[in-house]
């Protein structure tokens, strides 16, 4: 797929790899539909450097694991740009908590962030895509939500993306051929959710991947371009993580 003129919606675009992923596809040409729960001077930030570049493009705020805000979020983006072709599914956070002081209210919430909100999402652009015969739906995972690789103080996080790993997979069978549907598995990741870190833990994460390094949200955005632009490709976890698993 040529990504000129295609309408895409990031959602938790405001900051990070979700910022990365929004300007990656206004360079290629798209149209982009920002997306955040709270953040709206981030995301507005990210609505001028997309203008800047001349490419079309709206901020809408919205809460994506709320079923009548994404119902809204949809019509929204109908309204402005006529269809969605690629949805990038990436709203979502970890927030650790030890297990035996978590409570299924604390399960559900980290669900809700990093689960619902993709499930949700997908629903309401997979009606669009299957009506027009065409699109792509692409999700943010984890290396944390691949076999053996989820951490103990982020349970809940590593569950929730394991279940997007899932959901993926069995997603593509149930849409295709029309619309394909993958997802980047990212590793360590340079955000600003790792700023609280001490070093000591930082470089830990490092030495734990075979490049030794942080990977940039930037490659994770080439990892999405790759994708949406990929037409023989669906039900794939592309993992970017400096080589984590392997080690």
């Amino acid at each position: 797929m040529k990504l000129r003129n295609k309408v895409i919606l990031v959602t938790g675009s405001s900051t990070g790899i979700g910022q990365a992923v929004a300007l990656a596809f206004a360079k290629e040409g798209a149209s982009v539909i920002i997306n955040s729960k709270s953040d709206v001077t981030g995301g507005k930030k990210v609505l001028e450097e997309i203008k800047k570049l001349g490419r079309k493009a709206a901020y809408i705020q919205a809460d994506v694991s709320d079923e009548k805000k994404v119902s809204n979020l949809f019509k929204n983006i109908v309204e402005q740009f006529g269809t969605i072709d690629i949805l990038v599914n990436n709203a979502g956070y970890a927030y650790g908590k030890p297990f035996l002081k978590t409570t299924k209210d604390y399960w559900l919430a980290q669900f809700n962030a990093n689960f619902f909100g993709t499930v949700l999402c997908s629903i309401e652009a997979a009606k669009i895509m299957k009506e027009k015969g065409s699109g792509k739906i692409l999700n943010t995972a984890s290396v944390r939500g691949l076999p053996n690789t989820g951490r103990e103080g982020i349970m809940a996080y590593s569950a929730a993306k394991a279940a997007v790993i899932n959901f993926t997979k069995t997603l593509a069978k149930e849409l295709a051929p029309q619309i394909t549907v993958n997802a980047v598995a990212p590793g360590f990741t340079l955000t600003r959710n790792y700023g609280t870190y001490p070093e000591e833990v930082k470089q830990g994460f490092l030495d734990s991947t075979l490049l030794k390094r942080w990977i940039t949200p930037e490659e994770i955005a080439d990892a999405f371009i790759y994708l949406a632009k990929a037409d023989a490709v669906t039900g794939e976890i592309i993992t970017v993580d400096g080589g984590f698993v392997l080690k």
